[in-house]
Protein backbone atom coordinates (compact mmCIF):
# COMPACT_ATOMS: atom_id res chain seq x y z
CA UNK A 1 0.00 0.00 0.00
CA UNK A 2 1.51 3.65 -1.01
CA UNK A 3 2.51 6.23 1.22
CA UNK A 4 -0.58 7.80 2.72
CA UNK A 5 -0.67 11.70 1.29
CA UNK A 6 -0.14 14.17 4.40
CA UNK A 7 -1.30 17.54 2.92
CA UNK A 8 -2.82 19.94 5.06
CA UNK A 9 -5.47 22.41 3.96
CA UNK A 10 -6.93 25.20 6.34
CA UNK A 11 -9.77 27.08 5.47
CA UNK A 12 -11.28 29.88 7.66
CA UNK A 13 -14.72 31.27 8.98
CA UNK A 14 -13.69 34.62 10.28
CA UNK A 15 -17.03 36.62 12.16
CA UNK A 16 -16.06 40.74 12.46
CA UNK A 17 -18.42 42.93 14.60
CA UNK A 18 -18.77 46.32 13.37
CA UNK A 19 -18.23 49.81 14.39
CA UNK A 20 -21.87 50.96 14.05
CA UNK A 21 -23.54 53.32 16.17
CA UNK A 22 -26.57 50.91 15.72
CA UNK A 23 -27.13 47.27 15.63
CA UNK A 24 -27.73 45.77 12.47
CA UNK A 25 -32.00 45.55 12.28
CA UNK A 26 -32.93 47.79 14.83
CA UNK A 27 -32.03 51.27 16.66
CA UNK A 28 -30.36 49.92 19.73
CA UNK A 29 -27.33 51.06 20.03
CA UNK A 30 -24.22 49.04 19.53
CA UNK A 31 -21.75 49.30 22.63
CA UNK A 32 -22.44 46.00 24.47
CA UNK A 33 -18.95 46.07 25.38
CA UNK A 34 -19.32 49.26 27.58
CA UNK A 35 -22.50 47.99 29.20
CA UNK A 36 -22.57 47.57 32.84
CA UNK A 37 -25.90 45.61 32.96
CA UNK A 38 -27.21 42.96 31.17
CA UNK A 39 -30.48 42.80 28.95
CA UNK A 40 -30.61 46.67 28.88
CA UNK A 41 -29.56 47.58 25.43
CA UNK A 42 -32.96 45.54 23.96
CA UNK A 43 -36.11 46.26 21.46
CA UNK A 44 -38.73 43.73 20.69
CA UNK A 45 -36.72 43.43 17.35
CA UNK A 46 -33.52 42.47 18.58
CA UNK A 47 -35.54 39.86 20.95
CA UNK A 48 -37.01 38.48 17.79
CA UNK A 49 -41.01 39.48 19.10
CA UNK A 50 -43.63 37.90 16.64
CA UNK A 51 -45.06 41.03 14.51
CA UNK A 52 -41.73 43.05 14.55
CA UNK A 53 -40.46 44.27 11.31
CA UNK A 54 -36.26 44.28 10.51
CA UNK A 55 -34.61 47.46 8.82
CA UNK A 56 -30.94 47.12 7.38
CA UNK A 57 -28.59 48.97 8.72
CA UNK A 58 -27.33 51.03 5.85
CA UNK A 59 -23.65 51.80 7.33
CA UNK A 60 -22.54 48.26 7.92
CA UNK A 61 -23.60 47.88 4.01
CA UNK A 62 -20.98 50.53 3.73
CA UNK A 63 -18.70 48.95 5.58
CA UNK A 64 -19.22 45.50 3.46
CA UNK A 65 -18.67 47.52 0.27
CA UNK A 66 -15.48 48.73 1.53
CA UNK A 67 -14.13 45.48 3.30
CA UNK A 68 -15.02 43.80 -0.20
CA UNK A 69 -12.90 46.07 -2.26
CA UNK A 70 -9.74 45.79 -0.33
CA UNK A 71 -10.22 42.25 -0.79
CA UNK A 72 -11.06 42.71 -4.39
CA UNK A 73 -14.10 41.14 -4.16
CA UNK A 74 -16.73 41.02 -6.68
CA UNK A 75 -19.39 43.43 -5.30
CA UNK A 76 -23.49 41.75 -5.48
CA UNK A 77 -25.51 44.66 -6.05
CA UNK A 78 -28.65 42.85 -5.08
CA UNK A 79 -27.67 40.86 -1.81
CA UNK A 80 -30.52 38.52 -0.41
CA UNK A 81 -30.82 38.31 3.49
CA UNK A 82 -32.04 34.56 4.59
CA UNK A 83 -33.26 33.33 7.67
CA UNK A 84 -30.69 30.38 8.83
CA UNK A 85 -32.69 27.99 11.11
CA UNK A 86 -31.32 26.09 14.09
CA UNK A 87 -31.82 25.98 18.18
CA UNK A 88 -29.50 27.27 20.48
CA UNK A 89 -30.82 29.24 23.78
CA UNK A 90 -28.59 32.57 22.56
CA UNK A 91 -30.78 32.67 19.44
CA UNK A 92 -33.91 34.66 20.43
CA UNK A 93 -36.03 34.51 17.34
CA UNK A 94 -35.18 30.51 16.83
CA UNK A 95 -33.08 31.47 13.41
CA UNK A 96 -30.16 33.97 12.11
CA UNK A 97 -30.88 36.59 9.85
CA UNK A 98 -27.72 35.95 7.44
CA UNK A 99 -26.52 35.59 3.82
CA UNK A 100 -26.57 32.38 1.47
CA UNK A 101 -24.05 31.69 -0.71
CA UNK A 102 -24.22 33.36 -4.22
CA UNK A 103 -26.82 35.84 -2.43
CA UNK A 104 -24.07 37.23 -0.31
CA UNK A 105 -22.58 40.79 -0.44
CA UNK A 106 -19.62 39.82 -2.29
CA UNK A 107 -17.90 36.65 -3.83
CA UNK A 108 -14.43 36.24 -4.29
CA UNK A 109 -10.84 37.83 -4.06
CA UNK A 110 -8.23 37.47 -2.04
CA UNK A 111 -5.71 38.51 0.42
CA UNK A 112 -1.92 39.08 0.27
CA UNK A 113 -0.04 37.13 2.50
CA UNK A 114 2.96 38.90 2.52
CA UNK A 115 3.87 42.89 1.53
CA UNK A 116 6.78 42.35 -0.02
CA UNK A 117 5.95 39.10 -2.22
CA UNK A 118 1.84 39.35 -3.52
CA UNK A 119 2.00 35.89 -5.32
CA UNK A 120 1.31 34.34 -1.45
CA UNK A 121 -2.25 35.20 -1.32
CA UNK A 122 -5.12 33.41 0.10
CA UNK A 123 -8.83 33.58 -1.80
CA UNK A 124 -11.75 34.32 -0.40
CA UNK A 125 -14.89 32.98 -1.03
CA UNK A 126 -17.37 35.33 0.13
CA UNK A 127 -18.40 38.02 2.44
CA UNK A 128 -22.08 37.82 4.08
CA UNK A 129 -23.82 40.50 6.43
CA UNK A 130 -25.66 38.91 9.41
CA UNK A 131 -25.95 39.68 12.94
CA UNK A 132 -24.58 38.66 16.26
CA UNK A 133 -26.53 35.93 18.70
CA UNK A 134 -26.37 36.75 22.29
CA UNK A 135 -23.80 36.57 24.86
CA UNK A 136 -23.42 33.18 26.99
CA UNK A 137 -22.11 33.20 30.39
CA UNK A 138 -20.97 30.06 32.23
CA UNK A 139 -21.47 31.02 36.01
CA UNK A 140 -19.14 28.66 38.37
CA UNK A 141 -22.30 26.93 39.40
CA UNK A 142 -22.72 25.12 36.47
CA UNK A 143 -25.29 27.78 35.22
CA UNK A 144 -25.72 29.59 31.53
CA UNK A 145 -26.73 33.68 31.87
CA UNK A 146 -27.58 34.73 28.68
CA UNK A 147 -27.07 39.01 27.99
CA UNK A 148 -29.36 39.76 24.84
CA UNK A 149 -27.29 43.37 24.51
CA UNK A 150 -25.00 41.74 21.88
CA UNK A 151 -28.03 40.13 20.10
CA UNK A 152 -28.00 41.77 16.70
CA UNK A 153 -24.88 43.83 16.76
CA UNK A 154 -24.00 43.56 12.57
CA UNK A 155 -21.13 40.84 11.85
CA UNK A 156 -19.39 40.52 8.52
CA UNK A 157 -18.40 36.75 7.83
CA UNK A 158 -15.42 36.42 5.80
CA UNK A 159 -14.98 32.90 4.55
CA UNK A 160 -11.98 32.04 2.78
CA UNK A 161 -11.07 28.78 0.17
CA UNK A 162 -9.08 26.31 2.11
CA UNK A 163 -5.92 27.76 0.87
CA UNK A 164 -3.61 27.58 3.79
CA UNK A 165 -1.10 24.74 3.96
CA UNK A 166 0.90 25.93 7.23
CA UNK A 167 0.13 27.15 11.13
CA UNK A 168 2.41 30.30 9.44
CA UNK A 169 0.04 30.70 6.80
CA UNK A 170 -3.13 31.18 8.77
CA UNK A 171 -0.79 33.20 11.52
CA UNK A 172 -0.36 35.72 8.99
CA UNK A 173 -3.82 35.89 7.11
CA UNK A 174 -5.12 36.27 10.27
CA UNK A 175 -2.47 39.16 11.37
CA UNK A 176 -3.15 40.70 7.84
CA UNK A 177 -6.72 40.63 8.08
CA UNK A 178 -6.70 42.52 11.60
CA UNK A 179 -4.67 45.45 10.06
CA UNK A 180 -6.65 45.63 7.25
CA UNK A 181 -9.91 46.26 9.57
CA UNK A 182 -8.42 48.20 12.02
CA UNK A 183 -6.87 50.78 9.64
CA UNK A 184 -10.33 51.05 8.33
CA UNK A 185 -11.87 51.76 11.22
CA UNK A 186 -14.53 49.65 10.34
CA UNK A 187 -14.02 47.19 13.76
CA UNK A 188 -11.92 47.18 16.66
CA UNK A 189 -10.95 43.47 16.15
CA UNK A 190 -10.21 42.81 19.41
CA UNK A 191 -10.23 38.30 19.60
CA UNK A 192 -10.25 38.43 23.77
CA UNK A 193 -13.44 41.31 23.28
CA UNK A 194 -15.12 38.17 20.57
CA UNK A 195 -14.96 40.83 18.27
CA UNK A 196 -12.88 39.06 15.75
CA UNK A 197 -13.96 35.43 16.37
CA UNK A 198 -12.50 32.39 14.31
CA UNK A 199 -13.73 28.88 13.04
CA UNK A 200 -11.09 26.86 11.65
CA UNK A 201 -11.44 23.97 9.04
CA UNK A 202 -8.59 21.71 8.42
CA UNK A 203 -8.47 18.51 6.41
CA UNK A 204 -5.22 16.40 6.60
CA UNK A 205 -4.75 13.64 3.77
CA UNK A 206 -7.59 14.66 1.68
CA UNK A 207 -9.60 13.64 4.14
CA UNK A 208 -12.78 15.38 5.49
CA UNK A 209 -12.99 18.39 6.99
CA UNK A 210 -12.98 19.24 10.62
CA UNK A 211 -14.12 22.34 12.24
CA UNK A 212 -12.97 23.88 15.66
CA UNK A 213 -15.43 26.22 16.74
CA UNK A 214 -14.92 29.99 18.03
CA UNK A 215 -11.11 30.20 18.66
CA UNK A 216 -10.69 33.74 20.22
CA UNK A 217 -6.90 34.39 19.93
CA UNK A 218 -4.01 34.16 17.18
CA UNK A 219 -1.93 32.40 19.44
CA UNK A 220 -5.31 29.69 20.20
CA UNK A 221 -5.66 29.17 16.57
CA UNK A 222 -2.00 28.35 16.15
CA UNK A 223 -1.95 25.84 19.36
CA UNK A 224 -5.32 24.13 18.35
CA UNK A 225 -4.41 24.08 14.46
CA UNK A 226 -0.79 22.39 15.76
CA UNK A 227 -2.77 20.06 17.80
CA UNK A 228 -5.68 18.93 15.52
CA UNK A 229 -3.11 18.47 12.18
CA UNK A 230 -1.32 16.14 14.20
CA UNK A 231 -3.97 14.60 15.62
CA UNK A 232 -5.14 13.90 11.97
CA UNK A 233 -2.21 12.48 10.92
CA UNK A 234 -1.95 10.26 13.55
CA UNK A 235 -5.02 8.72 13.18
CA UNK A 236 -4.21 8.47 9.31
CA UNK A 237 -1.24 6.90 10.38
CA UNK A 238 -2.98 4.03 11.92
CA UNK A 239 -5.42 3.51 9.33
CA UNK A 240 -8.59 5.37 10.84
CA UNK A 241 -10.67 7.47 8.59
CA UNK A 242 -11.15 11.42 9.61
CA UNK A 243 -15.32 12.02 9.38
CA UNK A 244 -16.51 15.27 9.36
CA UNK A 245 -17.30 16.68 12.65
CA UNK A 246 -17.33 19.74 15.03
CA UNK A 247 -14.26 20.31 17.84
CA UNK A 248 -13.81 22.83 20.29
CA UNK A 249 -10.08 24.32 21.53
CA UNK A 250 -9.80 23.43 25.31
CA UNK A 251 -7.30 26.14 26.34
CA UNK A 252 -6.78 24.67 29.55
CA UNK A 253 -6.00 21.13 28.38
CA UNK A 254 -4.28 22.10 25.35
CA UNK A 255 -6.20 20.19 23.04
CA UNK A 256 -9.65 20.56 20.72
CA UNK A 257 -12.35 18.47 21.90
CA UNK A 258 -15.23 16.77 20.02
CA UNK A 259 -18.53 18.78 20.51
CA UNK A 260 -21.00 17.28 17.90
CA UNK A 261 -21.27 16.18 13.95
CA UNK A 262 -20.91 19.15 11.80
CA UNK A 263 -24.15 20.57 10.63
CA UNK A 264 -24.67 20.71 6.40
CA UNK A 265 -26.35 22.93 4.96
CA UNK A 266 -29.55 21.44 4.40
CA UNK A 267 -29.66 20.86 8.32
CA UNK A 268 -30.08 25.36 8.56
CA UNK A 269 -32.89 25.40 5.89
CA UNK A 270 -31.93 28.08 4.84
CA UNK A 271 -34.61 30.42 2.84
CA UNK A 272 -35.11 34.32 2.14
CA UNK A 273 -35.84 36.21 4.85
CA UNK A 274 -39.88 37.41 3.76
CA UNK A 275 -39.40 40.65 6.02
CA UNK A 276 -36.51 42.14 3.98
CA UNK A 277 -36.68 42.74 0.36
CA UNK A 278 -33.55 42.69 -2.12
CA UNK A 279 -31.27 45.05 -1.78
CA UNK A 280 -30.87 46.86 -4.51
CA UNK A 281 -26.91 48.71 -3.58
CA UNK A 282 -25.76 49.56 -7.00
CA UNK A 283 -26.33 53.66 -6.25
CA UNK A 284 -24.47 53.01 -2.69
CA UNK A 285 -21.61 51.43 -4.85
CA UNK A 286 -20.88 54.81 -6.14
CA UNK A 287 -21.44 56.55 -3.49
CA UNK A 288 -19.94 55.14 -0.38
CA UNK A 289 -15.73 56.45 -0.61
CA UNK A 290 -12.93 53.68 0.64
CA UNK A 291 -10.91 55.29 3.54
CA UNK A 292 -7.54 56.84 3.37
CA UNK A 293 -6.23 53.91 5.33
CA UNK A 294 -8.25 51.45 3.78
CA UNK A 295 -5.90 49.31 1.99
CA UNK A 296 -2.43 48.95 3.53
CA UNK A 297 -0.54 46.78 0.69
CA UNK A 298 -1.78 49.81 -1.91
CA UNK A 299 -0.09 52.40 0.82
CA UNK A 300 2.92 50.44 1.30
CA UNK A 301 3.35 50.45 -2.55
CA UNK A 302 3.08 54.21 -2.97
CA UNK A 303 5.28 54.82 0.06
CA UNK A 304 8.20 52.10 -0.94
CA UNK A 305 7.55 53.91 -4.46
CA UNK A 306 9.20 56.81 -3.13
CA UNK A 307 12.70 55.50 -2.74
CA UNK A 308 14.42 53.55 -5.51
CA UNK A 309 15.10 50.01 -5.12
CA UNK A 310 18.41 50.24 -6.29
CA UNK A 311 19.46 52.49 -3.14
CA UNK A 312 21.42 50.80 -0.29
CA UNK A 313 19.55 49.85 2.69
CA UNK A 314 16.25 49.84 0.43
CA UNK A 315 15.58 46.58 2.07
CA UNK A 316 15.49 48.27 5.56
CA UNK A 317 13.38 50.87 4.23
CA UNK A 318 11.02 48.31 3.51
CA UNK A 319 11.61 46.75 6.77
CA UNK A 320 10.61 50.16 8.37
CA UNK A 321 7.55 50.91 6.52
CA UNK A 322 6.20 47.09 7.57
CA UNK A 323 6.51 47.64 10.89
CA UNK A 324 4.86 50.84 10.81
CA UNK A 325 1.60 49.52 8.91
CA UNK A 326 2.18 46.49 11.48
CA UNK A 327 1.48 48.75 14.13
CA UNK A 328 -1.97 49.90 12.80
CA UNK A 329 -1.69 53.18 14.26
CA UNK A 330 -4.24 55.03 11.88
CA UNK A 331 -2.47 58.59 13.36
CA UNK A 332 1.17 57.26 12.65
CA UNK A 333 0.86 56.08 9.35
CA UNK A 334 -0.89 59.39 8.17
CA UNK A 335 1.94 61.17 9.66
CA UNK A 336 4.43 59.28 8.01
CA UNK A 337 2.80 59.80 4.50
CA UNK A 338 1.88 63.42 5.31
CA UNK A 339 5.77 63.63 6.27
CA UNK A 340 7.57 61.91 2.89
CA UNK A 341 4.67 63.41 0.71
CA UNK A 342 6.92 66.68 1.25
CA UNK A 343 10.21 66.38 -1.36
CA UNK A 344 12.61 67.79 0.86
CA UNK A 345 12.32 64.88 3.35
CA UNK A 346 14.09 61.84 2.87
CA UNK A 347 11.60 59.02 3.24
CA UNK A 348 14.41 56.72 4.26
CA UNK A 349 15.79 58.72 6.95
CA UNK A 350 12.52 60.13 8.09
CA UNK A 351 11.39 56.22 8.46
CA UNK A 352 14.73 55.36 10.75
CA UNK A 353 13.78 58.05 12.99
CA UNK A 354 10.09 56.82 13.17
CA UNK A 355 10.58 53.42 13.81
CA UNK A 356 13.31 53.88 16.23
CA UNK A 357 12.24 57.04 17.88
CA UNK A 358 8.62 58.36 17.52
CA UNK A 359 6.50 55.29 17.63
CA UNK A 360 7.92 55.26 21.20
CA UNK A 361 7.21 58.33 22.19
CA UNK A 362 3.90 59.70 24.02
CA UNK A 363 2.57 61.34 21.48
CA UNK A 364 3.53 62.75 18.01
CA UNK A 365 6.02 65.53 17.18
CA UNK A 366 4.40 68.55 15.13
CA UNK A 367 4.71 67.25 11.26
CA UNK A 368 6.33 70.95 10.21
CA UNK A 369 8.82 70.71 13.16
CA UNK A 370 9.56 67.11 12.12
CA UNK A 371 10.11 67.64 8.51
CA UNK A 372 12.35 70.23 9.08
CA UNK A 373 14.20 68.22 11.81
CA UNK A 374 14.54 65.26 9.11
CA UNK A 375 15.66 68.17 6.80
CA UNK A 376 18.97 69.01 9.35
CA UNK A 377 20.04 65.31 9.55
CA UNK A 378 19.95 64.43 6.14
CA UNK A 379 22.03 67.74 6.03
CA UNK A 380 24.21 66.54 8.51
CA UNK A 381 23.50 69.80 10.80
CA UNK A 382 22.86 68.01 13.72
CA UNK A 383 24.32 65.34 16.06
CA UNK A 384 22.11 61.95 16.72
CA UNK A 385 21.62 63.09 20.38
CA UNK A 386 20.03 66.15 19.61
CA UNK A 387 17.84 64.91 17.07
CA UNK A 388 16.70 62.95 20.04
CA UNK A 389 16.44 65.45 22.60
CA UNK A 390 14.67 68.04 20.18
CA UNK A 391 11.70 65.47 19.18
CA UNK A 392 11.24 64.52 22.82
CA UNK A 393 11.22 68.43 23.40
CA UNK A 394 9.02 69.40 20.80
CA UNK A 395 6.39 67.07 21.58
CA UNK A 396 6.74 68.31 25.35
CA UNK A 397 6.07 71.97 23.75
CA UNK A 398 8.81 73.33 22.78
CA UNK A 399 9.62 75.34 19.42
CA UNK A 400 12.57 74.03 16.80
CA UNK A 401 13.90 77.32 16.02
CA UNK A 402 14.35 78.34 19.54
CA UNK A 403 16.21 75.23 20.27
CA UNK A 404 17.93 75.35 17.46
CA UNK A 405 18.93 79.45 18.15
CA UNK A 406 19.94 77.94 21.68
CA UNK A 407 21.94 75.83 20.40
CA UNK A 408 23.94 78.11 18.12
CA UNK A 409 24.91 79.57 21.54
CA UNK A 410 26.78 76.94 22.77
CA UNK A 411 25.89 75.26 26.02
CA UNK A 412 26.59 77.32 29.32
CA UNK A 413 29.52 76.27 31.93
CA UNK A 414 26.91 73.97 33.68
CA UNK A 415 26.08 72.05 31.05
CA UNK A 416 29.22 71.74 28.86
CA UNK A 417 30.68 70.26 32.37
CA UNK A 418 28.15 67.90 32.14
CA UNK A 419 29.48 67.23 28.58
CA UNK A 420 32.88 66.67 29.40
CA UNK A 421 32.50 64.30 32.31
CA UNK A 422 30.03 62.33 30.21
CA UNK A 423 32.87 61.79 27.48
CA UNK A 424 35.48 61.07 30.14
CA UNK A 425 32.94 58.33 31.86
CA UNK A 426 33.02 57.12 28.11
CA UNK A 427 36.85 56.61 27.92
CA UNK A 428 38.48 55.50 31.64
CA UNK A 429 41.21 54.48 29.59
CA UNK A 430 42.30 57.61 27.98
CA UNK A 431 41.57 59.60 30.92
CA UNK A 432 43.62 57.43 33.27
CA UNK A 433 46.56 58.10 30.41
CA UNK A 434 46.28 61.92 30.50
CA UNK A 435 46.19 61.80 34.04
CA UNK A 436 49.28 60.13 33.97
CA UNK A 437 51.23 63.18 31.97
CA UNK A 438 49.54 62.15 28.41
CA UNK A 439 49.04 65.58 28.12
CA UNK A 440 48.51 65.28 23.87
CA UNK A 441 45.17 63.18 24.94
CA UNK A 442 43.33 66.42 25.92
CA UNK A 443 42.68 66.94 21.81
CA UNK A 444 40.57 63.54 22.11
CA UNK A 445 38.54 65.00 24.32
CA UNK A 446 38.48 68.16 22.97
CA UNK A 447 37.26 66.71 19.68
CA UNK A 448 34.81 64.03 21.37
CA UNK A 449 33.04 66.79 23.29
CA UNK A 450 32.60 68.73 20.01
CA UNK A 451 31.31 65.81 18.68
CA UNK A 452 28.62 65.52 20.84
CA UNK A 453 27.91 69.57 20.68
CA UNK A 454 29.86 71.21 18.17
CA UNK A 455 29.14 74.56 19.59
CA UNK A 456 31.50 73.41 22.90
CA UNK A 457 34.21 76.10 23.10
CA UNK A 458 37.25 74.51 22.84
CA UNK A 459 39.33 77.04 25.17
CA UNK A 460 36.58 76.32 27.94
CA UNK A 461 36.59 72.30 27.46
CA UNK A 462 40.13 72.53 27.89
CA UNK A 463 40.27 74.35 31.48
CA UNK A 464 37.55 71.92 32.49
CA UNK A 465 39.48 68.74 31.58
CA UNK A 466 42.29 70.52 33.33
CA UNK A 467 40.11 71.12 36.04
CA UNK A 468 39.02 67.52 36.82
CA UNK A 469 42.20 66.14 36.46
CA UNK A 470 42.99 67.88 39.22
CA UNK A 471 40.62 66.95 41.33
Amino acid sequence: MGEVSMEVRIGLEIHLQLKTQSKMFCRCRNDYQVQDDPNTNICPVCLGYPGTLPVTNRRAVEYAIRLARVLHSDINPNPVFYRKNYFYPDLPKGYQITQYNEAAIAQGGYLPLDFRNRDRKVRIRRLSLEEDTARSIQTDEGEVLLDFNRAGIPLIEIVTEPDMHTVEDVRKFLENLRMVVQLMDISDADMEKGQFRVDINVSVGGGERVEIKNVNSIRDVVEALRYEINRQKEELKKGNTIRQHTRRWDDYEKRTIPMRRKETEDDYRYFPEPDIPVLSIAPMMDEVQSGELDDPFALFDEMAAKVSAERKGYENYLSNLEILMRDRDRDAIRFFRDAIADEEVDPMVASKWMINQVRNMEALPPLDQFKKLMVMVQREKLPAHKVKDFLRRIIEGAILDELLRELEKGPSDEELEVIVRAVIEEHPDEFQRLKGGKKGLIGFFIGRVKKKNPQADPGKVKAIIEKIVEE
